[in-house]
Parts: structure tokens; C-alpha cells; sequence
């Protein structure tokens, strides 16, 4: 398992790595490995390739990820929303003022001479007493949207590193399959120089020979869309990491596969406690039943309490003074059913967030079972792999003895390397597959595994 110092589509990577395995098999193969080495250092000085660790991957993503910076203004929206509510406790406070001036006069209030202007200036103070209890639920709702939407970008959040450690896994394992690749065409070539050495002292014949140099040109024609595959991966990565340079794995960046230390219950009870999608919709319920309750606070009246204090007169500056005191109330008897709507309305939210949650909970478990059960077949099949990677390699060995000896066909060779060839592609995809359920298992949580 790629380890991660922080804690991101599966079955599309899993597809296409099982169609680059495929792709792998035109032609035949032979015995001989060459190191990895080479081919990552040729992609990386002719692509000019920015190796990064996977920890390094995440990182940048986190700052320059595009889903993720998009998730985040919806946490500042939330923000201000209760910062509105909040508001909605305090009392307003207006000020007005104004000045008039004509060309013609007219006689002041006194009546003692003919003005032209006038001054006035007030200030107003209002506060709402008592209507319902919604803006105390108003208040509780928009702090629960807070609370829903940084779960919402923790789950994002973990989408993204999800995606990110599936890419660099994709990007590791196109780069074993160009080793494959190399190892095939190292003993295609094998192949085609001994059976013409078989050829000279007549123990082959000359269809042996031209089957055996296609089989090479098939394994070099693999090789360059092996090492194509690797620039595609190389790009995929940069775009899900936010990058506008080429970035790509370290020559170390290998597909592990470090087992699970938990089980199927253990994971299933993390999930409940930390999984983002879980939190976030038993806030998106808690959220709606606020909502219930400011709608039913319709019903009751609203007692509002006000005062001003005012300046006016046709000097400046003005020297008449006023002020005022005001306490109102009011109840609507009947608003044409909007109250009832409303209620209504909200009510039906919150049903609607409930079986929200509610699917949210039977997706998360189907999603988790899923991806638990996967990283337990892949761990297997690796190990299935890897001992098949090691027959296939003995019986290779024994088809060409036998082929040496005459006891076997040139057919028989090229099923051998096709055998090898499969083993290795499939034990590059077992590992890869394992990678890929790891990651998903991680996002589902929104936490890592390797830590306690």
C-alpha cells in the first residue's frame, strides 16, 4: 500500500488497466528480465517529468485542486448565513437626514420669516421583542449548515486525495507494465537469435524464424504504447493534482501491498463516527427540523419595540429636537395559507433529509462492504499472482529445453511467453487493483488506515 502522510473514480482505473494488460498480448514473449530503471529515467528526461512522492501529490492537490477550492466557498457561504442570523438577535439601527432648498421662500414653522432651506437629520432604533422562537431556530439551523458543509468538503476532500492516490497508483503501475514490456521484448529477441542459431544447425525451420520476428516486432510495438500509457497516466495525474507541470512518481514509487490492519466489523464501526457523508447528512436532518420549528413559530404574534431621536430646522446647524417611543404588535389571522405552506414545506424537507440519511447510511455500507471484499480478493490474488508469475517463468524454461531438443513446437514456445507475459500483467493488476480499493476504503472513512 503507497503510504500517505495525509489522509480520492475505482472500477474505471481497475478497467483500464486490465485493458493495457490485454493490449500487452499481440505477440509472443521469451526468458530474460531488464531493470525498471531505464525506461522511468528515458520518460522522465524526454517528458521533462517532475518526480513527487505520493504524499507530495496530496499536498498540492489539497491547495490547487480545483473540485476542492470550488467545495470550500460553500463553507464561507455557510459562514455568512449564520453570521445573518446571528444578526437577526441584534436590533437595527437607521439614520436619515436630508436637506431641501428651493428658489422660491417659504414661511418657517414659526411664521416669522420666508426660509429657502432646511435641515433634518434622525436617527432610528428598532428591535423585534418576541416572534416565535424562529430566529433562535434560524440561528441553530444555520450553525448546523456549517457544520454539514465542512463535513461536505471533508468529503470532497477525501474524493480528491482518493483520486489523486488512484492516479499516482495508475501512474506506477503503467510504469511496471513498460518494465514488463522491456522484459518481453529482451526475450522476443532472445527468442528470434536462438532459433536462428536452432535454424543453422537445422534443428528449426524457417517459418520458426519468421514467427519469431514478429513476435519481436509485436513486443516492440507493446512497448511503445506501454510507454505511451505512462505519459497519459503522467497527464491525469497533473490535472487531478491541480499542476500545470508534468509530475510523476519517484523511481522508489512502487505498488505495495501492506494488508488491512482492520476488520470487516472494525471498519464498519469507524465508519459510523467518521465517515463525511454520514455526518453530513444527520446535519443536513438536524438542520431541516430547525427549519420545522421556525415555520411553525408563524402562529404566534410579533411584538416589536422602536425609538428615534431627530434634529430639524431651516438653520445649521438645527436646533429642534424631537424623539420617540414605540412598542407594536401583531398576529395575522389569516395570510391565505402560507403559514400552512410553509410548514408544510419544512416538514417535507425534513422527511426528505431523513431518507436522505437514511441512503446515505445503505450506500455508504453497500460502497464499504464493496471495497473491503475487493482489497481482499486483490491482497489474494496477488499472492496467487506472483506464485503463477513464478511457474510460468520454470515452465518456459522447460519449453525451450524441450524446444532445444526438438521435443516441442515453435507454438508451444509462444504459448509459454504468453503464459509469462499474463502472469506478470496480472500481478501488476492485482497489486494495482488492491491500491485502488485502499484508497476508496480510506475516502469512505475520511481517515486513514495507517493510523491508529
Amino acid at each position: 500500500m503507497i503510504t500517505l502522510h495525509r489522509s480520492g473514480p475505482e472500477g474505471r482505473r481497475c478497467a483500464g488497466l486490465r485493458r493495457w494488460g490485454f493490449a500487452l498480448l499481440p505477440g509472443i514473449l521469451f526468458a530474460s528480465a531488464m531493470p525498471t530503471g531505464t525506461a522511468v529515467a528515458q520518460v522522465q528526461a524526454t517528458d521533462d517529468v517532475r518526480a513527487i512522492t505520493v504524499d507530495e501529490a496530496v499536498e498540492i492537490a489539497l491547495r490547487r485542486n480545483p473540485t476542492l477550492l470550488q467545495a470550500y466557498s460553500s463553507i464561507e457561504m455557510a459562514e455568512h448565513n449564520r453570521l445573518s442570523a446571528f444578526g437577526s438577535l441584534l436590533p437595527s439601527l437607521n439614520m436619515s437626514f436630508g436637506y431641501q432648498n428651493s428658489s422660491t421662500g417659504r414661511l418657517d414653522p414659526l411664521g416669522e420669516g420666508i426660509v429657502a432651506t432646511s435641515y433634518s437629520t434622525r436617527l432610528n432604533a428598532s428591535y423585534n421583542l418576541f416572534n416565535g422562537w424562529s430566529r433562535f431556530t434560524d440561528l441553530k439551523g444555520a450553525r448546523l449548515g456549517v457544520v454539514e458543509q465542512n463535513a461536505r468538503y471533508r468529503e470532497v476532500e477525501f474524493q480528491v486525495i482518493q483520486q489523486v492516490k488512484q492516479e499516482y497508483a495508475a501512474t506506477v503501475a503503467a510504469r511496471e507494465l513498460v518494465a514488463v514490456e522491456e522484459r518481453r521484448v529482451q526475450r522476443a529477441a532472445d527468442q528470434l537469435e536462438f532459433v536462428r542459431q536452432q535454424l543453422e544447425l537445422g534443428r528449426a525451420t524457417r517459418s520458426d524464424s519468421l514467427r519469431s520476428q514478429v513476435d519481436l516486432n509485436n513486443a516492440r510495438l507493446a512497448l511503445l504504447n506501454a510507454e505511451n500509457d505512462v505519459r497519459t497516466t503522467i497527464f491525469r495525474l497533473a490535472a487531478v493534482v491541480g499542476s500545470e507541470t508534468l509530475i510523476g512518481p519517484t523511481a522508489e514509487a512502487e505498488l505495495a501491498g501492506t494488508p488491512i490492519p482492520y476488520t470487516r466489523d472494525e471498519l464498519f464501526a469507524m465508519a459510523d463516527v467518521t465517515a463525511p457523508a454520514l455526518q453530513a447528512a444527520s446535519a443536513a436532518v438536524e438542520a431541516a427540523e430547525a427549519s420545522v420549528s421556525s415555520a411553525r413559530s408563524s402562529y404566534l404574534p410579533s411584538i416589536n419595540v422602536g425609538g428615534g431621536w431627530g434634529w430639524s430646522n431651516q438653520e445649521f446647524p438645527p436646533s429642534n429636537r424631537s424623539w420617540q417611543f414605540s412598542l407594536s404588535g401583531s398576529y395575522p389571522l389569516f395570510n391565505g395559507f402560507q403559514r400552512e405552506t410553509q410548514v408544510f414545506r419544512a416538514r417535507s424537507q425534513a422527511d426528505q433529509a431523513q431518507q436522505s440519511e437514511r441512503a446515505a447510511r445503505l450506500n455508504l455500507s453497500s460502497q464499504l462492504d464493496a471495497a473491503y471484499a475487493t482489497s481482499q480478493s486483490a491482497l489474494a490474488g496477488v499472492d496467487l499472482a506472483a506464485q503463477n508469475v513464478e511457474l510460468s517463468e520454470e515452465s518456459l524454461r522447460v519449453v525451450q529445453e524441450r524446444y532445444r531438443l526438438g521435443l516441442a513446437t515453435i507454438l508451444e514456445l509462444q504459448d509459454a511467453q504468453i503464459t509469462l507475459t499474463q502472469a506478470e500483467v496480472d500481478l501488476v493488476t492485482r497489486r494495482f487493483e488492491y491500491e485502488v480499493a485502499v484508497s476508496a476504503i480510506e475516502a469512505l472513512l475520511g481517515r486513514r488506515l495507517d493510523q491508529p
